[in-house]
């Protein structure tokens, strides 16, 4: 470790972020991830690099770029050199690798590409396998991109964010902590009622009068209904208590981070711009009606249409404040939050598209996946201090409720079925259509935000 220090004080800024992507590119190599402690020192590089306040898109993109190499390499010689990989000293006398591997990839198919990424040493012999299982090189390649996009962020990021001001940070552990327990709260109810709702269990007997008819669509229809009466329930605190003063609270308390955090706060609403929306809805209704689904193209569309539109409507309607610094930045009222509705809708519409027709429990990943990626849009907006906290809990609201109804309307279609490589094409699509937009607008919306 003191070699490591000492060689990274003597480098520039340039030289961490090519260590960052050639380790993301050792720690997904066939077998050699296995060997080397790529994560510990991914983690040190990337403590570095917050302290020395590099760029943290090209911190991220350098780690996504090596991750998709190392794979990517691993896959080749899985194809075209298995044989005689197989043959090699250090692989007999470790078969498990290759066995539990193998294993990994019977039970998951091309997800494997994605999961194996996050599993320890499964990480580094699953795109092999899969290279010597011939998986066709078009499919490998949409799990390689999506699976690197997730990955990036969940290994660098935190060690960064450390390493920007960990001194400051001692002043606001406490609300952080209270958010992410609330956040884990929201999640883990969600999978227990989702799980309940399986035919069989407790909760299901329970609402059989409800649930006896398949086209009532139960899971949906109680999710449309929660989200419903959230909105509802923050619709009459406004009206009653205005602002409240754990509301207000709550707000002070989020507003003491340092500002090297504004590029990674900046990023994360991102996905909540107008432009981003429009480009997501359209090029998604697009593939749609490609692939000849043209009603369920209408329906992807106007379900951030119809967000956009009614969250329009109760900005007119409340023409609620927003807060000092939002003022100074938008014209418009603060609730409900716009980008959190926007990021909302398409984001869960997404999730809706790939989870479509799959098993219960693959939906719930889904689904679960996507809150983690709902739920940072929204708190950047009050991190950025331009909303108040019941602005984008309502604004998520109204988003996920138009998903539901989008979720209610494809299940109506019982003819409406996804070719496989659909998902390939969105999967792909939804990637670098994110890393394209974050690149080009990230450097404009961090100046905008500054103020």
């Amino acid at each position: 470790m003191d070699d490591l220090i000492t060689w990274i004080n003597s480098n520039s800024s340039l030289g961490i972020l090519l260590a960052i992507g050639v380790l993301s590119m050792l720690e997904s190599l066939a077998f050699v991830g296995i060997l080397v402690p790529g994560i510990a020192i991914l983690a040190t590089l990337s403590w570095f690099a917050g302290q020395q306040a590099l760029s943290l898109p090209f911190m991220l993109l350098s780690g996504f770029i090596g991750a998709v190499i190392g794979d990517w390499l691993s896959y080749l010689l899985g194809r075209y050199a298995s044989h005689w990989i197989s043959t090699l000293p250090i692989i007999k006398r470790h078969p498990n690798w290759l066995t539990e591997g193998q294993r990994f990839f019977a039970r998951y198919g091309g997800r494997s590409i994605f999961l194996g990424r996050f599993v320890g040493p499964i990480r580094a012999v699953i795109p092999f396998v899969a290279g010597s299982c011939a998986m066709p090189p078009q499919r490998f390649l949409v799990f390689n991109l999506l699976s690197a996009a997730c990955w990036a962020p969940v290994s660098l990021l935190p060690a960064y964010w450390l390493g920007q001001q960990a001194e400051e940070l001692q002043m606001t552990w406490n609300i952080w902590l209270q958010l992410i327990a609330l956040l884990m709260f929201v999640a883990v109810l969600f999978q227990a009622a989702h799980h309940q709702l399986e035919p069989g269990n407790w909760l299901y007997r329970y609402l059989h009068p409800f649930a006896e008819h398949p086209h009532r669509q139960l899971r949906t229809r109680l999710f449309a209904t929660s989200m419903l009466a959230t909105l509802l329930a923050c619709i009459g605190v406004r009206l009653y208590w205005a602002l409240p003063s754990w509301e207000h609270s709550t707000f002070e308390r989020m507003q003491s981070l340092p500002e090297h955090l504004l590029p990674t706060i900046t990023l994360s609403t991102l996905p909540g711009d107008g432009l981003f929306l429009a480009l997501g809805s359209l090029s998604t209704a697009l593939l749609l009606w490609f692939y000849r689904h043209r009603s369920a193209a209408l329906c992807f569309a106007g379900t951030v249409a119809a967000t956009m539109a009614i969250n329009t409507l109760l900005k007119l309607l409340f023409d609620w404040p927003r807060p000092a610094i939002g003022q100074q930045l938008y014209e418009s009222a603060s609730f409900p939050s716009g980008h959190a509705a926007g990021a909302a809708a398409l984001l869960a519409g997404w999730a809706v598209l790939m989870a479509h027709k799959y098993e219960a429990r693959t939906k719930r990943r889904i689904y679960l996946a996507t809150f983690a990626l709902i739920a940072p849009v929204a708190l950047s907006r009050v991190l950025l201090g331009v909303h108040w906290p019941l602005d984008v809990v309502a604004g998520s609201t109204v988003g996920l409720f138009f998903a539901a109804l989008l979720r209610w309307q494809m299940d109506q279609e019982g003819n409406y079925t996804q070719p496989t490589a659909f998902r390939y094409w969105l999967g792909a699509g939804i990637v670098l259509l994110s890393l394209g937009y974050a690149l080009w607008r990230l450097p404009s919306a961090i100046s905008f935000y500054a103020g």
